[in-house]
C-alpha cells in the first residue's frame, strides 16, 4: 500500500507523511486544485504541512499545484489514460493494493453518454485496511444456525468495505466449507492484481472484479455456483433487482449500503419494496461514533432491533 502511494505522489509528500504519519491509521488523501492537502488520520480531517499535521492552515501546509492532480493520475494509470478511460469514466480508479482514487473534473459528453474525464481538479485517495476479525462480533447474526442475506447500513468512511471483507474471509474460511462469490466492481475488496488477490478474502473465495453488479450476478450464479454472493454498495435499481434474482435463486447475500441508518433505507428509491418483501435477515447499523467501524446494532428482517452493542 505504502509503495503503490509512493509511486503517485510527488516525493515531498511522500517524505512528509513518513516522517509523521502511521500509515496504519491512514485512510484518505483529499488533493484539490490550489487548496492544501487534507488527510483523513484516524477519522478526522487534518491538513498535511512539511512539520506534519495540523488542524489548521498555515504557511507551511502543501498546496496542490496546477497540473499536480493530472500527473498523479497519469502516474495512477501506467501513463496510459487510454487503458482505464472506463473506469475514469466511472469517476474512480484503482490502483495495486486496493487503493481507490475518486476522480473531479470536467465532464466530457458524447451522445448522452460519459465519452471521458479531462483537467482533474480533484482527487479522493482511499486507502484500505485490512483489519482481521473486525467482523467476529457480528458474524454469528449472518451464520448460525443458518446463513442470512445480511444489509450493512454504513455512511461512508464508517468502515463497511473493511467488514465486508472480512466477513468474506471468514465465511470463506470456516467449517463446512462455502463457496464465495465476491464481486468487486471497483478491485477495493480483495485488490487483485495480474489475477491474485493481495488482500485476504477467504480459502475458499471466487472474484469476479471490473465489472457491474448486474453482469456479475447474472453470469456467475450459474458458472460459478457461490452459496453466498459479497458485494459493496448497492445503488440503482439494477443492483436491487440482482440482489432480489439473487435470492430467490437460493443464493445468500451479503451486501452494503451508503446510509446512516435503517430509516434512511426505507426512505432509498427501490429499497422500500426489499424491505417490504424481507429479502434481508439482517441490518448491520456501522457509524463513526468511536471512529471507523463502530458497531451501533442489530436489526432483523422487521427491522426490530436484536442486538445493541
Amino acid at each position: 500500500m505504502q509503495t503503490s502511494l509512493e509511486k503517485i505522489l510527488p516525493s515531498k509528500v511522500v517524505l512528509a507523511m513518513k516522517k509523521c504519519l502511521n500509515f496504519e491509521k491512514l485512510y484518505e488523501i483529499r488533493l484539490r486544485t490550489n487548496k492544501p492537502i487534507m488527510v483523513n488520520y484516524g477519522g478526522k480531517y487534518f491538513v498535511l504541512s512539511t512539520f506534519g499535521i495540523k488542524e489548521t492552515i498555515d504557511d507551511d501546509a502543501f498546496i496542490v499545484g496546477e497540473g499536480v492532480i493530472n500527473d498523479i493520475v497519469v502516474k495512477a494509470s501506467d501513463y496510459s489514460l487510454y487503458a482505464v478511460n472506463e473506469q475514469i469514466c466511472a469517476g474512480y480508479l484503482t490502483i495495486r493494493g486496493g487503493i481507490r482514487l475518486g476522480l473531479g473534473g470536467e465532464i466530457v459528453w458524447d451522445g448522452g453518454k460519459v465519452k471521458t474525464v479531462k483537467n482533474f481538479s480533484s482527487l479522493n485517495i482511499r486507502v484500505p485496511h485490512e483489519i482481521k476479525n473486525c467482523a467476529k462480533r457480528v458474524f454469528n447474526v449472518s451464520v448460525e444456525p443458518q446463513i442470512k442475506n445480511t444489509l450493512i447500513i454504513s455512511p461512508p468512511g464508517a468502515g463497511k468495505t473493511t467488514l465486508l471483507r472480512d466477513l468474506a474471509r471468514l465465511a470463506a474460511s470456516n467449517a463446512p466449507i462455502k463457496n464465495i462469490l465476491l464481486i468487486d466492481e471497483r478491485n477495493e475488496l480483495a485488490a487483485v492484481a495480474n489475477g491474485v488477490a493481495q488482500l485476504d478474502v477467504g480459502t475458499s473465495t471466487d472474484i469476479i472484479s471490473n465489472c457491474s453488479k448486474e453482469y456479475a450476478f447474472e453470469s456467475a450464479i450459474r458458472a460459478l455456483r457461490p452459496d453466498i454472493i459479497i458485494c459493496d454498495e448497492l445503488f440503482g435499481q439494477s443492483d436491487l433487482v440482482a440482489i432480489e434474482e439473487a435470492t430467490l435463486s437460493g443464493v445468500k447475500v451479503f451486501a452494503s449500503v451508503h446510509a446512516s441508518n435503517h430509516h434512511d433505507i426505507l426512505a432509498k428509491k427501490g429499497f422500500e419494496n426489499i424491505a417490504k418483501k424481507r429479502l434481508f435477515e439482517r441490518y448491520i447499523i456501522l457509524s463513526s461514533k468511536h471512529g471507523p467501524g463502530t458497531y451501533d446494532a442489530v436489526y432483523d428482517e422487521n427491522f426490530n432491533k436484536i442486538h445493541v452493542f
